[in-house]
C-alpha cells in the first residue's frame, strides 16, 4: 500500500469520526430548537429533553452501524463478556468515580487561590445540579424521575454508542487501537464543553475506551458509564426529591460514604485493569493457537492426497516392472 493510500485511509476515517460528533451535536441542537419553537421550557422539562435527545442519537448510531454491517464493516463490537470481566469493570467504574472525586477535590482547593478556577467550579456545580436554575416545586415529578432514569441508564448507552461505538470504531480503522483510544478521549473531553468537565472527562474517556478495546465489547463501556452516572448523579438527584423527604444531612452523608468507598477502589481499579489485559492476552494466544490448528487441519487432507498419488504411482511402476519381468522370463 502506497503512502497516499495510507494517508487517504487515515483522513477518511477521521472525517467519518468527526461526522459522528457533528451528527450528535446536530440532533441535540434540533431538539433544543424544537423546544424553543413549541415554547417548552428546557430547564423545567430537562428529563424529557434528555430523553428525546437520547432516542434520536440511539436511532442514528444504531442505523449507522446497521448500514456498515451490511457493507461487512460493522463499527460496534459485541463480544461476550464473562462474569469475571463484569466484576473487574464494576471495580474500575467505582475507581473511576474515585478519581473524579479526587480530581474535583484538588480543583476545589485550587479555586480558593485562583478566581477563574473558582468561577469554573461554580459553573460545574450548577451544571450537575438538577434544581440549580428552576425550583423543584415547578418541575413535574414525572420529569424528575425521567431525568434520573435517562441520566443513569439511557445516556450511558447512547454516549457509548457514539463515542466508543462509532467514533472510536471509525478511528480504529485508520489509526489502530491505542492512538484511537487517545483521540476518542480527546473528543469525549471536548464534547463536555465546560473547563472542569474537560479534564476528568478526558481521563475517563481514556479508561473507558481502553476497557472497550480490552474486552472487545460495547457492553464494557456501558457498564462503566452506568455505574459512574448512577452513583455520581442518579442516586444523589433521586434523594433530593421532596417526595422521599431525605434531609440534606442524609444526602451529604450518603455522598461522603460513596466518595470514600470510590477513592478506596482506585488502586483496586488498577489491578482490575491489569486483569483485563491478562484476559485479552490469553484470548489472543488461544485464538492464534486455534487458527494454527485449523490451518494444519486444512493442509492435512491435501498432504494425504499427495501421498496417495505417490503411492498409486509407485504401485503402477511396480506393476509395469512385474509385467516386464514376466515377459523377460518367458
Amino acid at each position: 500500500m502506497s503512502f497516499w493510500q495510507k494517508a487517504w485511509i487515515k483522513i477518511s476515517t477521521l472525517l467519518k469520526a468527526v461526522l459522528t460528533l457533528a451528527v450528535f451535536l446536530c440532533l441535540e441542537y434540533g431538539v433544543f430548537s424544537a423546544f424553543i419553537y413549541f415554547g417548552i421550557d428546557r430547564q423545567i422539562y430537562k428529563g424529557l429533553y434528555n430523553f428525546i435527545t437520547c432516542v434520536l442519537v440511539f436511532a442514528a448510531m444504531f442505523f449507522y452501524n446497521l448500514f456498515c454491517s451490511k457493507r461487512k464493516e460493522p463499527v460496534f463490537r459485541l463480544s461476550k463478556v464473562g462474569p469475571d470481566q463484569v466484576a473487574a469493570l464494576i471495580v474500575i467504574g467505582l475507581g473511576m468515580l474515585g478519581f473524579v472525586t479526587t480530581y474535583l477535590g484538588v480543583v476545589d482547593l485550587i479555586s480558593e487561590y485562583l478566581n477563574p478556577v473558582n468561577e469554573a467550579i461554580e459553573e460545574y456545580r450548577d451544571s450537575v445540579d438538577r434544581f440549580s436554575e428552576v425550583p423543584q416545586i415547578v418541575i413535574p415529578l414525572w420529569d424528575s424521575f425521567l431525568y434520573v432514569f435517562t441520566l443513569s441508564f439511557f445516556v450511558p448507552v447512547t454516549e457509548e454508542m457514539t463515542f466508543r461505538g462509532v467514533f472510536f470504531g471509525e478511528l480504529r480503522k485508520g489509526f489502530g487501537p491505542w492512538i484511537s483510544v487517545i483521540l476518542s478521549a480527546v473528543g469525549f473531553g471536548l464534547m463536555h464543553g465546560i473547563s472542569v468537565h474537560i479534564g476528568y472527562a478526558f481521563v475517563c474517556g481514556l479508561i473507558i475506551a481502553s476497557c472497550y478495546y480490552l474486552t472487545d465489547s460495547l457492553v464494557a463501556p456501558v457498564i462503566l458509564h452506568t455505574i459512574f452516572n448512577i452513583f455520581g448523579s442518579g442516586i444523589p438527584t433521586l434523594m433530593t426529591l421532596d417526595c422521599f423527604k431525605f434531609t440534606q444531612a442524609t444526602v451529604n452523608s450518603f455522598m461522603f460514604v460513596v466518595n470514600m468507598v470510590s477513592i478506596i477502589f482506585m488502586p483496586l481499579a488498577v489491578v482490575a485493569m491489569a486483569y483485563l489485559v491478562i484476559v485479552k492476552r490469553k484470548k489472543e494466544i488461544a485464538a492464534k493457537a486455534s487458527s494454527e490448528i485449523v490451518s494444519v487441519t486444512v493442509q492435512t487432507p491435501e498432504e494425504h492426497s499427495e501421498d496417495k498419488e505417490v503411492t498409486d504411482e509407485s504401485v503402477e511402476v511396480e506393476n509395469i516392472q512385474t509385467e516386464d519381468g514376466s515377459e523377460a522370463d518367458s
